[in-house]
Parts: structure tokens; C-alpha cells; sequence
């Protein structure tokens, strides 16, 4: 018996914004997106010199998720998932603090990648394309 679709879309986006972060000081992606966003509307809206462009990530990232839950095309799902995980590269500072990893960004991870592949197999074995020609 499949596990139901909603569970697994919620498992697998609980499990992407408490990921944590690998750098110096990491916190889950929820906090650094919501950080992001703020200082971005504050510098944005104030007279400041230098604007904090990370803060753009906020609204895509919150769309992505958006889709992926309530998306049931296994194609938006997966194209959902790829830029999903890339931004979570991103966002985390895997790129340049690799040597930091530790068990708050792996589980986390880990479980992100396995539900979301999981939800992407059972939404293409239950609905196949229609091929028209």
C-alpha cells in the first residue's frame, strides 16, 4: 500500500526548510529564507546603499513549493524537485563549506531527496502520459 501523496509531499517539504545550513553559523532554510526576505524588504524600501539581492530567492522558492505540493504531473514534480535541490545547494552554502557537513544537513536531506523520488515513481506508475499522434 502506497502511502498517501499529501503525507509524502508535506514529509518531503518539512524535510527541505529544516535542513540546515553549512555554514559557520547554519540555521534551517525556513529561518534564512525568512531572514533573506526581510533584509531584502527593509533595504529595498529604505534608503540604503546596498540592497541584499539573496533576498529574490525567497519568492521563487515559496512558489516551488507551492507547486510541488499541489502539483499531481510527475513531470512538475520532478522538474519542482531538480531546482528544489539545487536551491538547497545554494542556500546552504554547500558549494564552499563542503567540509562542513554534519548530521543536521544530511537527514534532513536525505529524507527531502528520498520522499520527493519516491512521490515522483508512485505519481508516474499511477497516471502515464497520454501520447497523442
Amino acid at each position: 500500500m502506497f502511502m498517501n501523496l499529501k503525507v509524502l509531499k508535506l514529509i518531503a517539504i518539512i524535510s527541505f526548510l529544516v535542513t540546515f545550513g553549512v555554514q559557520e553559523n547554519g540555521v534551517p532554510n525556513f529561518i534564512l529564507l525568512i531572514i533573506y526576505f526581510c533584509q531584502f524588504l527593509y533595504d529595498l524600501f529604505n534608503n540604503t546603499t546596498s540592497i541584499l539581492w539573496q533576498g529574490l530567492i525567497t519568492i521563487p522558492t515559496s512558489g516551488l513549493l507551492v507547486l510541488f505540493l499541489r502539483s499531481k504531473n510527475y513531470k512538475i514534480l520532478l522538474g519542482s524537485f531538480i531546482i528544489l535541490l539545487l536551491i538547497l545547494v545554494f542556500i546552504t552554502g554547500l558549494i564552499y563549506n563542503y567540509h562542513r557537513i554534519n548530521i543536521a544537513f544530511l537527514l534532513p536531506l536525505t529524507v527531502f531527496v528520498i520522499s520527493s523520488v519516491y512521490l515522483i515513481t508512485i505519481v508516474k506508475k499511477q497516471k502515464p502520459d497520454i501520447k497523442v499522434s
